[in-house]
C-alpha cells in the first residue's frame, strides 16, 4: 500500500477548523524558518559585523569592537580596512604586539595590490597610514608622495572629480602643505558644494594656518550638510571644531579664554551625540584643565576612564593633573594604573610614564624611590633609543632622566646629541628644549657663564619659554648680574613659571 500524504491524513483525522489552525501554524514555522535563515545569512556578511563592531564602539565596548571585526575577518580575511580598524583599537587597548601584527598583515596585502595596480591611491594612502602608526615615518611620508602622485593622476583624468581633490588635499595636509590643501579642498567644495568631507577638511585646515571666524563658517556648513541620522560623523565634526577653537587658528587676536570656552561648548555638543566616547572625555578634561577648572576635569578624566579604563593615555593625563593640584599620592597611584596595561614591549612608552611617576615620587618627598622610577625609565629609554635609532625626542628624554639621577655630563652629551641631530629650523621645540637641558645641567656644575649661553639660544629660538627666562635668572643670579637677573625672574613670572 502506498504512504499517505501526511497533509491527507490530517484533513481526514482532524475536520475543517483544525485543518485551517494547522495550516496556520505550518506557514507560521515556514515564515518563522525563513527569518531564521535570513538571519544567519546577514550574520554570515561583513557588513553585519561591522555595524556590530560599530554598535559596540558606541557603547564604549573597544573588546567588543575587535571581536566583530575577528568575526568579520573571518569572513573576509583579506580586507584591509577591517585589519587597520582593528589594528587601531588593539593599539587603544595596550594590546601593541598585537596591533602591530595586524598592521604588518594589513601592508602585506596593500603591497600586494599595489603591485597589482602602482596607481591606486586609494592603497597608498592605506599605506601611508599604516606606516605611519608602526611610526616608520619616512616610508609613511614617501608612501603620501605617490599617494599625492595617484589623485594627481585621477584629477588629469578627470578634472571634476571631487573625491580626487579630498585626496589630494589629505596627502597635502599629511605631508605639511598646508596652503596647497587648502587649495584642494576649496576646488573640491566648488565641483561638489555638498560634499561634507571636503568641507569638514577645508573647515580644519583653514582653522589651523587662517581666519578663525573663516573655520568656524566652514564647519557649520560642514554640521549643517551631514544627514541627521548620522550622529558619529556629526559628532567627530564638532570634536575637530573645538580642537581647532583650542589649538588652532594662528594669528588670531582673540582672548584663549574665549576660544576655550567656545570649545568646550563644541566638545559638549560632540559628546551629546557620543557619550560613550572616552577619548572626548579626555579632551573635554583637558580644556577644563586649561580653564583652571580642575576638579570638573578630574571628573571628565574619570568619566573617559570608567568608558575605557585600559586607557593607558587618560590614565597618564589624569596624573599629571593630580600633580598640577598637589594631589600626589593619587597621582602615583595614577601612574601606576598607567603603566599597568601597556606592553613591556613598549619601551617608549613605559620609559615615558616611569619618568613621570619618578618626579611625583620626588614631590612627595620619596628620593629613593623616585631614583629608582628615573633609573628604570633610564633603561627603558636605551632600550627605544636602540630600536628607534636616530629618534632626537627620545634622545631629549634620556637627557632629563641623566638631569634628576644627578649624572650632568652624560646629560650635557645627550643634549648636544640632540642638538646636532635637530633640523633648526624655525621654532624647534625639541631643540630649544635641549638648550635649557643644557643650560640646567651646566648651571647646577657651576658653570653659569656656559649655563647662561645655553639659555640665551634656548630664548632665541623660543622666545615663550618661561624655564628659559627662569634658568638665565638663576645663572645671571649665580654671576652677580642682579639687576640683569631680576629682569630675567619677571619676564620669565609674566610667561606663568612655576616651580
Amino acid at each position: 500500500m502506498k504512504r499517505r500524504n501526511a497533509w491527507n491524513m490530517a484533513k481526514e483525522a482532524d475536520g475543517p477548523l483544525k485543518i485551517v489552525a494547522r495550516a496556520k501554524l505550518v506557514l507560521a514555522l515556514l515564515a518563522l524558518a525563513i527569518l531564521c535563515v535570513c538571519a544567519l545569512a546577514q550574520e554570515n556578511t561583513t557588513e553585519y559585523w561591522i555595524d556590530r563592531a560599530d554598535e559596540s564602539m558606541n557603547n564604549g565596548s573597544i573588546e567588543g569592537a575587535v571581536s566583530a571585526y575577528n568575526e568579520a575577518l573571518k569572513i573576509d580575511p583579506d580586507n584591509t580596512t577591517i585589519l587597520i580598524q582593528k589594528a587601531l583599537e588593539l593599539s587603544v587597548l595596550g594590546r601593541v604586539n598585537e596591533s602591530s601584527e595586524t598592521y604588518e598583515r594589513a601592508l602585506s596585502l596593500l603591497d600586494e595590490n599595489l603591485l597589482k595596480d602602482p596607481n591606486d591611491a586609494k592603497a597608498w594612502q592605506w599605506k601611508a597610514t599604516v606606516l605611519g602608526s608602526l611610526n616608520r615615518q619616512n616610508e609613511s611620508t614617501a608612501a603620501y608622495e605617490k599617494t599625492l602622485e595617484g589623485f594627481n593622476g585621477r584629477i588629469e583624468e578627470n578634472p571634476r572629480d571631487a573625491d580626487a581633490w579630498v585626496g589630494k588635499g589629505n596627502s597635502l595636509m599629511n605631508l605639511g602643505k598646508w596652503e596647497e590643501a587648502r587649495d584642494a579642498y576649496n576646488r573640491a567644495v566648488e565641483i561638489d558644494p555638498q560634499n561634507y568631507h571636503a568641507w569638514g577638511r577645508k573647515a580644519e585646515v583653514i582653522g589651523r594656518i587662517g581666519d578663525l571666524n573663516e573655520s568656524m563658517e566652514a564647519y557649520d556648513r560642514t554640521i549643517e550638510l551631514i544627514p541627521s541620522g548620522n550622529t558619529q560623523e556629526r559628532s567627530d565634526f564638532w570634536m575637530s571644531k573645538a580642537e581647532v577653537l583650542a589649538y588652532g587658528g594662528l594669528g588670531d587676536d582673540s582672548p584663549r579664554t574665549d576660544r576655550l570656552e567656545e570649545a568646550l561648548t563644541a566638545i559638549n555638543h560632540s559628546l551629546e551625540l557620543d557619550p560613550k566616547s572616552s577619548s572626548k572625555w579626555h579632551f573635554k578634561a583637558s580644556i577644563l584643565s586649561e580653564l583652571d577648572r580642575k576638579d570638573e576635569a578630574v571628573e571628565a578624566f574619570d568619566e573617559g576612564l570608567r568608558l575605557n579604563p585600559e586607557n593607558a593615555d587618560n590614565w597618564l593625563w589624569k596624573a599629571s593633573l593630580l600633580v598640577e593640584m598637589k594631589r600626589y599620592n593619587e597621582s602615583l597611584e595614577a601612574y601606576d594604573k598607567a603603566i599597568e596595561p601597556i606592553s613591556e614591549n613598549n619601551s617608549e612608552d613605559l620609559a615615558t610614564n616611569w619618568f613621570s611617576k619618578g618626579w611625583a615620587l620626588n614631590k612627595t618627598g620619596r628620593t629613593d624611590e623616585a631614583k629608582a622610577a628615573f633609573q628604570k625609565s633610564l633603561q627603558l629609554y636605551d632600550t627605544a633609543i636602540s630600536e628607534n635609532v636616530g629618534n632626537i625626542r627620545l634622545l631629549q628624554q634620556k637627557g632629563l632622566a641623566l638631569f634628576e639621577l644627578g649624572r650632568y655630563d652624560e646629560a650635557i652629551e645627550a643634549y648636544d646629541q640632540v642638538l646636532k641631530k635637530s633640523p633648526g629650523i624655525g621654532l624647534d621645540t625639541t631643540a630649544v628644549s635641549a638648550w635649557i637641558g643644557k643650560g640646567d645641567s651646566l648651571r647646577l656644575q657651576g658653570k653659569n657663564e656656559d649655563a647662561l649661553e645655553a639659555y640665551n639660544k634656548a630664548i632665541d629660538l623660543g622666545p615663550h619659554y618661561s624655564n628659559a627666562w627662569h634658568g638665565r635668572g638663576e645663572a645671571q643670579k649665580a654671576m652677580g648680574q642682579v639687576g640683569n637677573a631680576g629682569l630675567s625672574f619677571l619676564v620669565a613670572d609674566k610667561l606663568g613659571y612655576e616651580e
